[in-house]
């Protein structure tokens, strides 16, 4: 008997066809389905990763950048002023106290020390004496955070090398931020420097992009004014006779030497527009009469 192998071979043929029309169908959807699961893990790695980098930057944010400390008159000793603690790169802290009042004639060591004022305890870092009522020190290896968290501790200035248990002015150290618990809206205060009859102005928020000395017979006033990078002071002559607005030391003017009213189209004028774009702590002078001085502080 001769057997239609065409026949028997043909439904043979279409159940195989069947199983892989089924079994590729089936890859198909579970390809999709592996699609869309690992699109869904993506989608969810990268909302993870806007997350923690939306964190991080608001933690930074958060972080102290500039510290203010009032450096209180000890001993009747006639000095008092202004610390700034500002943080300068990733790990580098940077020290400026600015002394205003009775002036000294020698130089006058300072250390940041462990405790409180009036009396702290042990030197926890060194600073660089103050000398002319100014001192600027960098610590290496050194963050505001990591400050802070070693309190309490204390700004203090010494009368002298040789004498240096007579302290002469002192500051505690705080981890109250610029403008905390406040808003960006405009802020202008005057206020006594310790040690001296002349105010002091504070100048801050964004809204505020002038500040105004004036330049009298008496001298600058005020004496020692602190601005935020980037804003401008205008030093207005009420003298009555010729001057000229420059950074220290006299006559070199090399401590912030774009700081020279001399140098500019403003020279020989009775305003002086100079926009601050250096963080530090910058005496000055009249250079036709550098017996008068002032300070600009800029955090």
């Amino acid at each position: 008997m001769r057997i239609n192998t065409q026949q028997g071979i043909a439904p043979i043929l279409a159940i195989i066809i069947a199983l892989l029309v089924v079994g590729g169908g089936a890859y198909g959807v579970k390809k999709v389905s592996d699609g869309k699961k690992e699109k869904k893990v993506k989608e969810e790695q990268v909302a993870k990763e806007e997350k923690q980098k939306e964190e991080k930057e608001k933690e930074e944010r958060s972080k102290p950048t500039t510290l203010q400390i009032k450096l209180l008159e000890l001993g009747a000793s006639g000095q008092g002023g202004q610390a700034v603690i500002v943080a300068t790169g990733t790990s580098t802290v940077r020290i400026i106290v600015n002394l205003a009042g009775k002036p000294s004639g020698v130089s006058q060591p300072a250390h940041i020390h462990l405790g409180s004022c009036p009396t702290p305890g042990a030197v926890k870092y060194p600073l660089t004496s103050v000398d002319k009522g100014a001192s600027q020190t960098d610590i290496p290896n050194l963050t505001i955070e990591q400050l802070l968290s070693e309190l309490p501790l204390a700004i203090n200035v010494h009368k002298s090398a040789t004498d240096l248990k007579n302290y002469i002015a002192c500051g505690d150290i705080t981890a109250v931020k610029d403008n905390e618990g406040g808003d960006d809206k405009e802020v202008n205060a005057t206020m006594p420097v310790p040690g001296s009859s002349v105010p002091e102005m504070v100048v801050s928020g964004e809204s505020k992009k002038e500040a105004k000395v004036n330049y009298t017979s008496t001298g600058f006033a005020p004496k020692t004014i602190t601005v935020k990078k980037g804003e401008t002071v205008v030093f207005e002559n009420k003298t009555g006779k010729s001057a000229s607005v420059a950074s220290n030391d006299h006559p070199t003017h090399l401590i912030y030497p774009e700081f020279d009213q001399y140098k500019t189209d403003q020279r020989g004028k009775n305003e002086f527009k100079f926009t601050f774009t250096k963080v530090g702590s910058w005496s000055y002078h009249d250079h036709l009469n550098s017996n008068m001085t002032g300070t600009v502080i800029v955090e």
